[in-house]
């Protein structure tokens, strides 16, 4: 064969050849490199996911069964626009039931997406009533979807706003229990993968699995309907009467540290949530457990407590108050700017001296002074099940940056430290409890779907004091009110209890105007039932918490002690305290 044909032939063959190990190599990238893209993006094609919704969120009751938060059923009006056989007709009969104007119904079944073609689905509006959905349903108009949704439900109103939190329309909770326990109240999803058409639409005859989503778990408070009530409208009350800006109420049972009520102004309507959005500050969070404010004199309650737990002093223990005492280079002064003389310790607590709080404090030493403080759970959150708590505040000598040598003295009488509502009336509840701090819950029992009951069990958090302690200082809050503070007194029950009349920081110091004025009481003494604190901001008709805060409890505990059947016990008066 002549040179030129071969050469011909070779380089024929060896385009073949190459030609072959290029598809070779194409075969081997389709089918083995990239074999796992090529078999995801033909499922994608040929199948979707398909998601299996229809149980409610779990629903949530009081400790007697009460229904807080339900569901109810909504529609969700949808269209496939090119399934509508008379648009204008379609658009009449819907304005008429949906109080929107035709003309709009008509545009949206007419609208057209990027690529300039009718829409394959529209939503005309969402959500509307069980009983106008089912009036759309009844008109069989082709082409038009009457979706049911569950939507959350709040018949109480605005009863426990900040206790129970609210749900967006996605279903999805926040705030309060709603947030905390949002997975629990959460109703399972099912999701299986179907076959698609050629027009990428689901098959309906494919064979669904029999796998039934679950509702959410339910909720049992540890609130009383009928308690809540009377605090809120008590807290309304005291609000307006003594013109303060806002204010928190918080009712427990000092023997479980059960929340029986709780309550803060200004509240919010959860089921209608969306219409308070324009206030500012936004009243979703809750100031009992999400906002902190220096406490003033109720946290002697603490100082005396650590005081005579460390067996540094007695009731009747005296010292000689001169009116002002120095501690790391700041002058401390009574609140009225008074010498008193010779006072015992008992003195400090129902007169409610500064003086008397600072010597304690310096005599205890920053150790003694701040573990005590620590184990009544000061400047750390108490783990309750409510959304959004804060930790307060409470520099310790560690703190270089922010601790001085004055604090142990300013935060003897609630200076200079931070707590929120709940922190306070756990720490005063510790001393109602014989010394055993306990963890505040609102949650009485979680109900799984299947029916599995889960009781909340106590938790003791901290032996802050030895049950004489707190007997002894008990009987010392109880003269606070019988000798001191008359406007908390109750008729027929012996009530012990501590004001506080907190100043208010700023930059650059405190208000001179305003203050928080509080009272925290618990009683009848010596079996206490009801623990309430009573906090009130800023109230303008007097600045002292005997004159606003302690009148609110009277008022209260009085309702409460008759309305939960409270004996009148204690009258006699116990020995710890004589």
């Amino acid at each position: 064969m002549a040179e030129g044909p071969r050469r011909r032939l070779r380089l024929v063959s060896t385009l073949l050849v190459g030609l072959v190990l290029v598809i070779v190599a194409q075969l081997v990238q389709v089918q083995i490199v990239d074999h796992r893209f090529y078999e995801e993006w033909a499922s994608t094609q040929q199948e979707r996911a398909i998601v299996m919704s229809g149980p409610p969120r779990g629903s949530i009751r009081d400790r007697n069964g009460h229904l807080l938060v339900g569901n109810g059923v909504r529609y969700s009006i949808e269209a496939a626009p090119s399934c509508v056989v008379d648009r204008e007709a379609a658009g009449v009969a819907l304005g008429a039931l949906l109080h929107v104007p035709s003309a709009r119904i008509e545009q949206l079944l007419n609208s057209q997406d990027e690529d300039g073609e009718d829409r394959k689905w529209v939503q005309i509006v969402s959500p509307v009533s069980k009983e106008v959905g089912e009036q759309i349903a009844e008109l069989g108009l082709t082409g038009i979807t009457v979706r049911p949704l569950w939507v959350r439900e709040y018949p109480e109103g605005a009863l426990a706003a900040h206790v129970l939190g609210f749900c967006t329309v996605e279903m999805t909770g926040f705030y309060g229990v709603e947030g905390f326990y949002d997975e629990q109240l959460q109703p399972e999803t099912v999701e299986w993968v179907g076959p698609l058409d050629s027009a990428n639409e689901q098959i309906p005859w494919a064979t669904v699995p029999v796998v039934l989503p679950q509702p959410g778990g339910d909720l049992v408070l540890t609130l009383d309907r009928t308690v809540q009530a009377l605090v809120e409208d008590e807290l309304a009350r005291s609000v307006q009467e003594y013109r303060a800006e806002g204010g928190t109420i918080i009712v427990m049972d000092p023997r479980t540290f059960e929340i029986l009520a709780l309550a803060s102004w200004p509240d919010y309507d959860p089921g209608k949530y969306v219409e308070f959005f324009d206030q500012k500050p936004l009243p979703f969070e809750d100031p009992a457990v999400s906002q902190q404010y220096e406490p003033g004199s109720v946290f002697k309650v603490v100082t005396l407590a650590a005081a005579l737990d460390a067996g540094l002093v007695t009731p009747d223990t005296t010292y000689y108050d001169q009116g002002q005492i120095e501690v790391g280079g700041q002058v401390i002064e009574n609140a009225t700017r008074e010498t008193y003389g010779e006072q015992t310790v008992a003195d400090v607590l129902i007169k409610s001296l500064n003086v008397g709080t600072a010597w304690l404090s310096t005599r205890m030493g920053a150790d003694t002074f701040y573990r005590y403080v620590q184990a009544f759970g000061i400047g750390q959150p108490t783990e309750v099940d409510l959304a959004g708590e804060v930790a307060g505040q409470l520099w310790l000598p560690g703190d270089f940056e922010h601790w001085y040598d004055s604090n142990l003295g300013t935060n003897s009488f609630g200076q200079g430290l931070a707590v929120t509502p709940l922190q306070m009336i756990a720490a005063v509840a510790t001393v109602a409890n014989g010394g055993t701090r306990l963890r505040p819950h609102v949650v009485a029992q979680r109900i799984a779907p299947d029916g599995t009951v889960s009781t909340f069990q106590p938790v003791v958090e901290a032996q802050a004091i030895a049950p004489h302690t707190a007997s002894v200082l008990t009987e010392m809050m109880v003269r606070v009110v019988e000798e001191e503070v008359h406007q908390a007194q109750v008729d027929g029950y012996r009530v012990a209890g501590k004001t506080g009349t907190a100043q208010i920081p700023i930059p650059g110091g405190y208000d001179e105007e305003g203050t928080i004025a509080s009272f925290i009481g618990f009683g009848p003494v010596p079996d206490p039932e009801l623990i309430i604190l009573v906090k009130l901001d800023r109230p303008r008709t007097s600045p002292w918490g005997s004159e606003t805060a302690a009148r609110t409890f009277r008022r209260l505990a009085t309702q409460l002690f008759l309305v939960m059947d409270v004996p009148p016990g204690g009258m006699e008066v116990a020995e710890a305290g004589r």
